[in-house]
Order: C-alpha cells, then sequence, then structure tokens
C-alpha cells in the first residue's frame, strides 16, 4: 500500500493524519499466516484490511476533486475515532469476483464470508449480510455515499448495488455505528461502493469458471473520457452461472443417529406411506410394513440459477469555476430460478370410494391415511421458484464553491425497483376434494400418474404470484468547510438537510387470496458534524504529535413513529509518528421497515389436533389443546431499533519499519428493541412475561372480532369462524436484545527487492462475547453456542514479479457450537473449523501490437476441495460453507 501525499491541479488534499492511500496501490497488500512464519514476524494483512486513517485517491490521475471518506460529513477528514476497510480496485481484480456480493463474501468481519453468496429467505430476501453476526438489517449499504433500494419481497432496508465489476474504484466498510452521518440501519457500520469517476479508453473483461456440476460466465467493458472540465464513465456486465442443488454434493447427511443424533429424513416421499393409526405404517408400492424415507432438500438449491444484467453510467461536468454538475445512474437487471421443496401432503384421506384406493394387504380396511410427496402429480421432484428483481439509483447533484473555502452540494436521489415473484403452489382444497372423488376422472391417485389432467391441473392451480414496486425519493442539502484556525489545524464543519419519501406497493395474490399493499411515508432529517484538531504541526509536543476531535449527530423525523436523535464522538490520539489510538462512542438506530409497520395481517386458523405443527401447542392445556387463531404480519405500534455502540482501536506504522502495518480494534454492541416475532418460541411465548398481552385464552367474541378484523384468513372463512380457545399475537414486535464485542485485526507486510515486490498478512475478527435475549425478561444465550463462529480470518502470501503476479489465500472459520436433537432432547456439539485454500495467477502479455493492454488470469478457489466439517442436524454441515467447492477460472482483460 502506497501512503503519500497527493498534489491535483495544483490543489493539496492532505488528511488530518498526513496519510492519502491512493488509487495505485499495488495488488492485495495482504498475506497468510505461512507468510508470517516465513518472515519470522506477525507481519499479514488481507485485501480489504486499511487503518482509520486512510483513504483512497480517485481513479484518474490528475483528478482534481477533492476525497470524500466513508464515515464522515467533511471533505478531506477520515472516520475520526473509527476504522475502516478497504477494498481497491486492484484488489477486486485480483480476487476475480463476478459480483458485489461475492467480492465482499472475502471480508472476514462479513457473515457471508467464504459462501457463496445469495438472497436470503429462499430467494425473498436481499443480498445484504451483516456484520460480525449481527443482522443483515443493521448494517447499511452505500453507492458514492448515497442511500440505496431494496430489490426484496419481504424487506424494505437497502440491498447491495450489482455493479459492474469494472465500475469499481473501492469499498470502504465503517464496522462502526453511524447512524450520527448516515442515518437509519447504520447500527453495526456502513459498507460505500465507490465508482470511477474517470477513465479513459476502452478495458474490457471476459470470465468463464466451472466446478462439479456447476459453471459461471461473466463479460463486462467500461468506457470512458475525460477532459479538462470534466467525464463520462458508462460500464456494463452481463453474469450468468448454473445452479447446484442438495443432492450434487455428497457431504451432505441426514441420518445422525450414529452421531448420538435422529434420523431426520423424511416420511413424506415420492412412494407413499399410509396410516390406520394401529400402530403399524405400510409403505407403498408393496404396503407392507414399513416406512419409505427421502431426502426432502436433495433437489433443493444451494446456489440458484442466474443471469444478471447491470449497468452503471456516470457524468460530471465544471459550469464553471465554482460550479459542478454531476450525475450517477446504475441499473440491474437480475433473474434468479430457484429449486424449491414439493410441499409434502400428510393425513390425505382416502375412502374405498376412490377407484385408486389401496388397502394394505389383509387389513381389510375401506379407509386410510395417505402421505406423499407430489412429484406424480407435478412431474418432478421440485417446483422452480422465480424471481425477477430490476433495479434502479440515480443521484444527481450540484457542488458551488463558496467563499471561505466552504462547498455547497445539492442533490437529488430517486431509486426504485420492481420484484416479479412467481412460487408454484399446492391447492389443498382441490386436493382434497380429488381424494374425496369417486370416478377415475376426478379421483387423486398418490400411489402413481393415474390422476387425470384436468384435476392434476386443478390441484395445481395455486401459485403465488407478487409484483412489488418500491420507491425512494432523497432532497439534500449540505454544507461544509473551515470555521477557523487553530494552532493545531482548521476547525471544519457540515451541516445538512434531508428529506426522504419511500413507498411500497404490492399487488398479487397467494392461493388466491389478494394481498394488496400500499405503504408509505416521509421522512426529514438535520444533521451536523464538528472536526476540532486539538493539536497538530502547529502546537505539537513530545507524546503528542497530534489529537483530533469529532463530533456529529442526526434528528431524524419519520411520519409513522416518531423522532429519534442519534450523537456520535471520535477522537485519534497520535503520541509519535506512525503510532495512533482512536475511539468512538454513538448511538444508532434502525428504523421499522415498510413491511415490518404495514404489511398484510394474515389470521391462520389451527384446529386442536394440529396446534404442534404450527409450534402453537399451550403447555397450560395439557393434553386438551383447543382451536387456536394465529395472527401473523406488520405491527403498526413498532418503535426503531436502538443500539449504544463504543469502539477503541491502535493503528501503527513504524518509521523503523516502512512496509510493515498494523491495526486493531475492540468494539462492544449493545443492540436493543430488535424486531422479531415471538413465532416458533414454544413454550416461552405461553411462560414470558414480556409476550403476556400476545395470548388471549378462552377469549370473548368481542376479543376475536377485533383480533381478525382488517385480517385476511387462512384454513377458514369468516363467515363460518370455529370455538377458539386461543388467540396467538404473532405479528412483528420490539423484543429482542444483542450484546457483542470482540476484536478486529489487520496486520500487513510489503517489501520490494530486485525481483519483484512481496506482500502479505492476515485479518479477520475475534468475537468475545455475543450475548442474546428474545425478550427483556427471557433467559440469556450464548450464540457462540447457536452457530456463530468466534474467529474469522484470511491471510495472503503474494508476490509480483515483472508481469507475474501470483497469490495465495487462505479463509478459515472457527468451528461453531450449537444444539442438536437427541432422542431424548438436545445436546450441544461442537463442529470442527472450516480452511480452503485460494490461487490467483496472472500475467501481463508482451506489449505486442496484438496484445498490448491485456492480462490473463488463473484463478482456483477452495483448491483442496475442501469438505465442510460435520454437524448433527441440518444437513449435517457444521456453520456457514461454500457449496461450490474447488473453482477454477480463465479470464482475459484488455484495455485500449
Amino acid at each position: 500500500m502506497s501512503v503519500t501525499k497527493t498534489r491535483a491541479a495544483g490543489k493539496r488534499i492532505i488528511m488530518s493524519t498526513r496519510f492519502i492511500l491512493t488509487g495505485s496501490r499495488a495488488r492485495m497488500l495482504c498475506g497468510s499466516a505461512i507468510f508470517a512464519v516465513m518472515l519470522g514476524a506477525a507481519t499479514a494483512a488481507q485485501a480489504q484490511g486499511a487503518g482509520a486513517n486512510d483513504a483512497v485517491e480517485d481513479s484518474a490521475a490528475g483528478s482534481d476533486s477533492e476525497i470524500i471518506v466513508t464515515g464522515s460529513s467533511i471533505r478531506g477528514i477520515p472516520p475520526t475515532g473509527s476504522g475502516l476497510i478497504s477494498v481497491s480496485r486492484d484488489d477486486a481484480k485480483l480476487i476475480g469476483a463476478a459480483s458485489t456480493p461475492e467480492l465482499l463474501a472475502t471480508v472476514p468481519q462479513l457473515n457471508s464470508f467464504n459462501t457463496a453468496p445469495r438472497t436470503s429467505n429462499g430467494g425473498l430476501g436481499s443480498f445484504a449480510p451483516g456484520l460480525r453476526g449481527l443482522p443483515p438489517a443493521a448494517t447499511l449499504p452505500l453507492m458514492n455515499g448515497h442511500r440505496l433500494i431494496s430489490g426484496s419481497t419481504q424487506q424494505t432496508n437497502p440491498d447491495y448495488p450489482f455493479l459492474p465489476e469494472l465500475a469499481i474504484e473501492r469499498v470502504e466498510i465503517v464496522a462502526d455505528g453511524a447512524s450520527a452521518i448516515y442515518g437509519s440501519d447504520a447500527v453495526a457500520g456502513v459498507v460505500n461502493f465507490i465508482t470511477r469517476k474517470r477513465v479513459s479508453g476502452f478495458e474490457a473483461n471476459v470470465r468463464y469458471g466451472f466446478a462439479d456440476d456447476y459453471h459461471a460466465f461473466n463479460a463486462g467493458a467500461i468506457f470512458g473520457h475525460a477532459w479538462d472540465s470534466g467525464s463520462f464513465v458508462a460500464a456494463y456486465q452481463y453474469s450468468e452461472n448454473s445452479n447446484i442443488t442438495g443432492a450434487d454434493r455428497r457431504y451432505r447427511s441426514l441420518d445422525f443417529s450414529a452421531a448420538g443424533g435422529i434420523d431426520t429424513r423424511s416420511t413424506v416421499c415420492p412412494d407413499a406411506n399410509v396410516n390406520l393409526f394401529t400402530g403399524t405404517i405400510y409403505a407403498a408400492p408393496s404396503l407392507t410394513p414399513g416406512i419409505n424415507t427421502c431426502d426432502p432438500r436433495g433437489p433443493v438449491d444451494l446456489v440458484p440459477q442466474n443471469r444478471t444484467h447491470s449497468l452503471f453510467v456516470s457524468a460530471r461536468q465544471e459550469l464553471s469555476s465554482a460550479v459542478t454538475v454531476w450525475a450517477d445512474l446504475l441499473y440491474s437487471d437480475r433473474k434468479d430460478i430457484v429449486q424449491a421443496a414439493l410441499p409434502g401432503q400428510t393425513f390425505v384421506l382416502l375412502t374405498a370410494a376412490n377407484p385408486f384406493f389401496r388397502p394394505p394387504p389383509g387389513t381389510g380396511t375401506t379407509y386410510e391415511y395417505v402421505d406423499f410427496r407430489p412429484d406424480n402429480l407435478v412431474g418432478d421432484d421440485h417446483f422452480d421458484q422465480s424471481y425477477r428483481v430490476r433495479t434502479g439509483n440515480a443521484t444527481a447533484g450540484l457542488d458551488v464553491k463558496l467563499p471561505g473555502d466552504f462547498k455547497a452540494s445539492v442533490y437529488g436521489t430517486f431509486n426504485w425497483s420492481r420484484n416479479d415473484t412467481f412460487q408454484p403452489g399446492i391447492n389443498t382444497t382441490a386436493l382434497a376434494t380429488a381424494a374425496a372423488g369417486t370416478t377415475a376422472a376426478t379421483a387423486l391417485d398418490p400411489f402413481g400418474t393415474k390422476t387425470s389432467s384436468a384435476v392434476v391441473a386443478a390441484i395445481l392451480d395455486n401459485p403465488t404470484d407478487f409484483t412489488n414496486h418500491q420507491r425512494t425519493r432523497i432532497g439534500a442539502v449540505k454544507v461544509d468547510g473551515p470555521l477557523a484556525d487553530l494552532p493545531g489545524g482548521a476547525i471544519k464543519v457540515a451541516l445538512g438537510a434531508e428529506y426522504r419519501r419511500e413507498t411500497y406497493d404490492q399487488r398479487g395474490s397467494s392461493g388466491g387470496v389478494g394481498f394488496p399493499e400500499d405503504l408509505k411515508r416521509s421522512v426529514q432529517s438535520l444533521y451536523g458534524e464538528l472536526f476540532v484538531p486539538i493539536v497538530g504541526e502547529g502546537n505539537a509536543s513530545p507524546m503528542m504529535r497530534s489529537l483530533t476531535l469529532s463530533l456529529s449527530g442526526r434528528y431524524d423525523h419519520y411520519s409513522d413513529f416518531g423522532s429519534t436523535t442519534n450523537p456520535k464522538v471520535g477522537l485519534t490520539w497520535e503520541p509519535v509518528e506512525g503510532l495512533n489510538f482512536r475511539g468512538s462512542y454513538g448511538r444508532s438506530f434502525r428504523a421499522p421497515g415498510l413491511r415490518d409497520l404495514g404489511s398484510t395481517v394474515g389470521s391462520y386458523y389451527a384446529a386442536a389436533a394440529l396446534v404442534d405443527a404450527f409450534g402453537a401447542r399451550d403447555p397450560s392445556r395439557g393434553a386438551t389443546q383447543v382451536n387456536t387463531i394465529l395472527l401473523y404480519g406488520g405491527n403498526q405500534a413498532l418503535k426503531p431499533e436502538k443500539a449504544r455502540t463504543f469502539s477503541f482501536g491502535v493503528d501503527l506504522r513504524p518509521r523503523f519499519a516502512p512496509d510493515f502495518s498494523a491495526s486493531a480494534t475492540f468494539y462492544d454492541i449493545k443492540y436493543d428493541d430488535v424486531i422479531g416475532t415471538p413465532s416458533g418460541l414454544g413454550a416461552i411465548l405461553f411462560s414470558d412475561p414480556t409476550f403476556a398481552s400476545r395470548v388471549i385464552r378462552n377469549p370473548t367474541a368481542g376479543q376475536l372480532t377485533d383480533a381478525i378484523t382488517d385480517t385476511v384468513p387462512f384454513f377458514y372463512t369468516f363467515a363460518a369462524i370455529p370455538t377458539i380457545g386461543n388467540i396467538l399475537d404473532l405479528r412483528q414486535g420490539n423484543f429482542g436484545i444483542r450484546k457483542t464485542n470482540g476484536i478486529d485485526f489487520d496486520l500487513r507486510y510489503r517489501h520490494t527487492a530486485g525481483f519483484g515486490t512481496l506482500f502479505g498478512g492476515i485479518a479477520g475478527n475475534y468475537i468475545l462475547k455475543y450475548r442474546n435475549q428474545l425478550s427483556p425478561t427471557s433467559a440469556v444465550s450464548n450464540s457462540l453456542e447457536a452457530g456463530i463462529p468466534r474467529t474469522t480470518l484470511r491471510t495472503t502470501l503474494g508476490i509480483a514479479a515483472g508481469p507475474v503476479t501470483l497469490a495465495n489465500f487462505v479463509n478459515h472459520r472457527s468451528g461453531v457450537t450449537a444444539a442438536y436433537a437427541t432422542p431424548t432432547g438436545s445436546s450441544l456439539y461442537k463442529a470442527k473449523g472450516y480452511t480452503t485454500v485460494d490461487l490467483r495467477l496472472s500475467l501481463k502479455l508482451p506489449d505486442l501490437p496484438f496484445a498490448k493492454g491485456t492480462e490473463v488470469a488463473l484463478q482456483i478457489n477452495d483448491l483442496f476441495d475442501k469438505t465442510p466439517p460435520f454437524f448433527p442436524g441440518t444437513d449435517g454441515i457444521g456453520g456457514a460453507y461454500n457449496a461450490i467447492g474447488r473453482y477454477a477460472a480463465m479470464s482475459l482483460r484488455t484495455s485500449f
């Protein structure tokens, strides 16, 4: 990493710490533990690591724009007191990621580290992973410092932008509470995607890769033109990949009885099981005593099929020496085809009147209950669900230089998204009717393929088909500049105001029931930031080379739940050259999403015999359970989630070892009023005082009417409400409390010799404590015993010699501890760690007429095709992992 002072067009950009990281830094100043051993010292780094006092220069030499660093509203000021993790354009090039989620899967602090990222919730969610084990909604994605739109069906928190790889200048992560600067969602930190502003000429790349049962292809190009007073950049990328199913990976397992667990294979299979409730199960096709078992998740995607188009356009023009106009536009069109499990059909009643009725031999029964998976009806072992997400993020503004080196920025943002979701489904009413059919033309055959095409069509005519639109409109103004000069430097200030309008509308139906939603709100915000150089060049003294203070605060008023004010203070002390101590304290928040507040409430009927299937067994009722109504959906009474964040860190760049740097950050986060649902809590729902108001036993007619008014009924009709013994309000609420602390670390070394350059390092995250409460009055649980890894790290060993660059990455996630089911209850199991090795080799071709500006590269991810660690639950895998396995790719890059 080169650390320098930069002059551009006669303007000098000097950070308060006198450090700037130029965009021309050498590849991946990062390293591996192997490298540390070779050097005989703890010299390490990661591609993403950067200290709190680093920024990155604009992509083109000669740019005269002043740097705005993530985590601060003031030009040229780093996030005082906070650490900064950075991924440069050269890093992205060497990593060889095909998308922004894949690029950030190389950051150890992110929950998606060393995985094949995909949308959450089986395709309905977003691509935004959380930081340090916290929820995804607690991290705010930005593009060039501006808010983004969500492409999710279920969530409205901002999503990652699908930027063309060639358009990325760098990615900066401030892993610290930042609501005082950015407002909602910046609880755990922010991820800022910064794009290239000045490009001269044309660049293109193409990459093809493959793994077992998998292939991927992407190609992109960027064109730019820069002139004295402005610039224009346009980039496009196309990406596609095939899918990987559970059956494609042989290390998966569902029978854990040999390890002291239980057999979790399904008994609802293509070959039916028949139950007469006499204590014996009969397995088709012979219908002799026995049980058919199968793998329900074998046909389900671990990695879905994807196709993505992305287009980025950026332009800047000086209208005069004092006025500059600019605009950025990102548009992406992403389509996922997700193989999903077929819904198993249980307790389907057949009688002898059904022509396909088959009694188990020797029983003489005239009725039977059949469990089966509808492969024969669907004609396949899965449903293909499709999700097409089109998003646009557009921002345009005007920068005006004011007297006294002040600057005013006025900008507007219009972001939009459309999500078309289609999920096939089973019409259980039509299936039950067919089960009661008495002719071959009307009856269901659960044992074979004799169900008539008309009956099959009726049973399969039950899709979920939604179109969702989201819009975000922002108008903002900011003024920043120097207030006064102190011996330590200039006091600087930033003041700003913002108006934001968010809307969400939904059209479509699920199971023939419409769920129209029209949600909207407005947000007015005021914010300010003050930077005070208490000690600097003018008044430095021994052990006090510099001392800087940052004070910031933001007030946000939401039209739907009220106001919130969030302050932050940061301090950086440099006692001697090359050594910084920094600390920060702040408060952050996450506003409830529009769907958290206003999504359609469904009222679900669970008959007394089926409460266990809904997780709604009332312990106080004993063996005599009651008919129950369960409410799911949004809740207008929600409050914002709140957090208190504290961090302390140290950065070392010793003069006697200029090629070495190190940093470490201790963080502590208390996250309150986390939004969630009491669904699935079992007995806790009925015993925890926090949820007492959510359980209504023996409701009156008035209470029942109040509960189901303005809801959508499932499994019953308002005209025929059965006798209800319990009402369970399982809508969203502010319940959870999370407390976590840990250490981020980053060491790096770079050495230039006659043959070339060696670079290496190690960086990652170590969680000291992670406590979780489902409610303020519930027991405290240890999330480190619930599947969250304590340690994640990434190391690198690399060499650049002439036209050749070779790099080795080692990715490690410590073994997770979690509970698993046993025949008598549950127990804890500690899985082994998960470590993979990646290789990158690139070669610049000679400057010949046909090869000038061309580079070829080979990458191999997961070189040793590491088998994920075993765990006696779920799919038999301990913790997150990369389902792709060993992956090899060749790429070609050229420019002219």
